[in-house]
């Protein structure tokens, strides 16, 4: 009984990370192209640069105080911080029932695209991200 509990256990764990991506460490300096050269006051995804992965959905803007800006059309709006970890960024925000926690990671060798990671209700998700307004 206690392995058939372990081996269940254990898929619960891999359910959701999609084993394709490959992750590749970064300095600060290779996420610099994505965050915004200035502060987060009043989010402006028009103007601002940011992440989207639209099957999800989520939007997450990255700001020059280690600040950032989400948006989960399901779940609604907010902010956060984030900071450099050990080659990828660490997004962490307060939500009044949980608290969130995003990875944003380089996903190739020239380090300009980007995957984030995160557990939602139903387990770790790995999504592709496409980059807005970077230009």
């Amino acid at each position: 009984m206690r392995n058939l509990i372990a081996v269940a256990f254990l898929a619960l764990l891999s359910c959701g990370k999609d084993n394709s991506i490959k992750y590749y460490k970064a300095q600060p300096a290779d996420f610099q192209k994505f965050i915004n050269s200035h502060n987060l006051v009043t989010p402006n995804l028009s103007l601002d640069r940011f992440v989207v992965n639209n099957e999800y959905p989520i939007q997450i803007a990255l700001y020059q105080d280690q600040k950032f800006y989400y948006d989960l059309p399901n779940l609604g709006d907010g902010e956060g911080s984030w900071k450099y970890q050990n080659g990828y960024l660490r997004l962490t925000a307060k939500r009044s029932l949980f608290d969130m926690i995003i990875d944003i990671h380089h996903r190739d060798q020239d380090l300009k695209n980007l995957a984030i990671e995160f557990r939602d209700r139903f387990g770790l998700k790995t999504l592709k991200v496409e980059n807005e307004n970077m230009d």
